[in-house]
């Protein structure tokens, strides 16, 4: 109910602009403001994608690893609740382990978190968990909170229609607030629940997310504190995540396993080889 009286003042406070109304979140159903339509979403994205690539040491060079990542994201985007959004899955070569989604379905893992793993389904599980991100507008709502209301709503009306030097504008704000935000322990929460299912759907074991995130959690342990400071801004991870996913599985009909071997294994390590090879690490 809150949501719902929250969702009607901003708009109206925002009508004049014919800024946007409130909507279903088509993940969990969830009242919420909406202030941008999906093709400005979309094109908010495509104009951030430079400059936030470029800050993260831009896209790994090789179309195997390229391919290798997309064919995986392709079969989480095939069970997404917004399929009418094209996902776009790339790799960066930054050595930070890191992961981000920028609105519209652009999804990147980094070099650096990818040569952690060891399993392919670890990797569907980090790439599920940023297309929940899109899904459910995680992105698009942390921006409408980071930025202001009023300034997403103007950002949105320059994106299609306006200057070249308006769009450039927008790109350059987009890619400079995705880099920096940061997303509620609500929001990580169902990227965990509903990337779980996700990727159970598309195939995969879902205890590669609670590897994942033992992975994770062992890099804020005990890895260099510069290099996943990133990664511990944007993702927090704590051991309440972990336990919320184990009892995700628990609640997925069928038997799962931790010690089930992932039998794409040896199709992740002959690639984690290739990254390190291409990259010379």
């Amino acid at each position: 109910m809150k949501t719902f009286y929250y969702c009607a003042l901003a708009v109206v406070a925002l009508s004049l602009a014919s800024a946007g109304g409130c909507s279903r979140n088509p993940v969990t159903g969830k009242m919420q403001l909406d202030l941008i339509s999906l093709d400005q979403e979309v094109a908010m994205g495509d104009q951030a994608a430079p400059e936030f690539e470029a800050e993260f040491d831009d896209k790994v060079n090789n179309p195997v690893l390229q391919a290798y990542v997309r064919e995986i994201g392709a079969k989480l985007a095939a069970v997404s609740h917004r399929r009418e959004i094209t996902y776009r899955y790339a790799l960066l070569r930054s050595k930070t382990p890191n992961a981000f989604a920028l609105p519209g379905g652009r999804i990147y893992v980094t070099a650096g978190l990818m040569t952690r793993m060891t399993n392919e389904r670890q990797l569907a599980a980090v790439l599920g968990h940023e297309t929940i991100h899109v899904a459910a507008e995680h992105n698009v709502q942390g921006l409408q909170k980071q930025m202001g209301v009023e300034m997403l709503a103007s950002l949105a009306g320059k994106v299609i229609g306006g200057t070249a030097g308006e769009v450039a504008e927008v790109g350059t704000k987009i890619a400079g607030s995705m880099a920096v935000l940061s997303y509620g322990r609500e929001d990580e929460l169902e990227a965990d629940s509903y990337g779980v299912r996700y990727m159970t759907k598309a195939g995969y074991n879902p205890y590669g997310m609670v590897e994942l995130l033992a992975v994770l959690q062992s890099l804020s342990d005990a890895e260099e504190p510069g290099r996943i400071g990133a990664m511990m801004q944007s993702h927090p991870l704590t051991s309440e995540r972990i336990e919320e996913a184990k009892e995700t599985i628990d609640d997925l009909p069928g038997e799962h396993s931790p010690r089930a071997a992932d039998p794409r294994a040896a199709a992740f390590l002959g690639m984690r080889t290739l990254l390190r090879r291409e990259l010379g690490w």
